[in-house]
């Protein structure tokens, strides 16, 4: 009796943290489905992450064909194709995050002062977008970027009168390799940020100034933060 008093008190307490809205990332998983990545490796060390699989992404898939884009270089498909489970859960992400808007009950309150949306995959859809934009707005005091090639997405959601939340850096990952794009900002006015990949080669050539890829992103931080770096450059893996 006294085993299913406490099992019961355990199911009480869980229900009043939806409730309350009050849940961590952990009790959010439970509740949503959605999987959030909090063990990064490599420069991403110590970082929080919430992403969808390029695997599943029609606009990603069509990229990686073309040698002249860094999507045919893509270090989430290597890193996929290591790690079965991630890809599994990068998946059921897609599905959940893309179907539905989720609830405000489902979403987590993060412990973080910096937060990445997308770092194995890219926006597929409007849905996704809100989902992205109402995780910001429940976690004001975190800093989230988001990476992504498909600004129009985000073009629509922001022209059917939905607010750009103020604690996202929205950070357009361009496609083409060594490309310097300096009209992007005139075009979409609501991209805080570039991001571009060079080859060795240009960069020798061009002097091209690499300041991503040196140290951590949660020692640099510069794509987190509002400031006056409009252009992040990294060298091709």
């Amino acid at each position: 009796m006294r085993r299913s008093f406490f099992f019961a008190e355990n199911e009480v307490d869980k229900m009043k943290k939806v409730k309350n809205n009050i849940l961590t990332i952990e009790e959010a998983e439970k509740v949503s489905g959605v999987h959030y990545t909090l063990r990064h490796t490599g420069k991403m060390a110590g970082m929080m992450s919430l992403s969808t699989s390029c695997t599943m992404n029609k606009n990603c898939l069509y990229r990686s064909k073309n040698p002249k884009t860094v999507c045919s270089h893509c270090y989430a498909q290597r890193q996929l194709k290591i790690y079965k489970t991630l890809e599994k859960c990068l998946i059921k992400n897609t599905e959940i995050l893309t179907g539905r808007v989720l609830e405000d009950r489902e979403l987590p309150i993060i412990n973080a002062l910096y937060f990445r949306l997308e770092s194995f995959g890219d926006l597929n859809n409007t849905t996704q977008v809100i989902n992205y934009f109402n995780l910001c707005k429940k976690n004001k005091n975190v800093r989230f970027a988001l990476w992504t090639k498909n600004l129009w997405l985000i073009e629509s959601v922001l022209n059917a009168g939905v607010k750009k939340p103020s604690n996202l850096q929205i950070i357009y990952s361009l496609p083409i390799l060594n490309d310097k794009n300096e009209t992007i900002f005139a075009w979409y006015p609501f991209v805080d940020k570039v991001f571009t990949v060079f080859t060795k080669d240009y960069i020798k050539e061009n002097n091209i100034e690499i300041n991503c890829g040196a140290e951590s992103c949660l020692k640099c931080a510069k794509c987190y933060k509002k400031n006056n770096v409009k252009y992040i450059n990294e060298q091709l893996k």
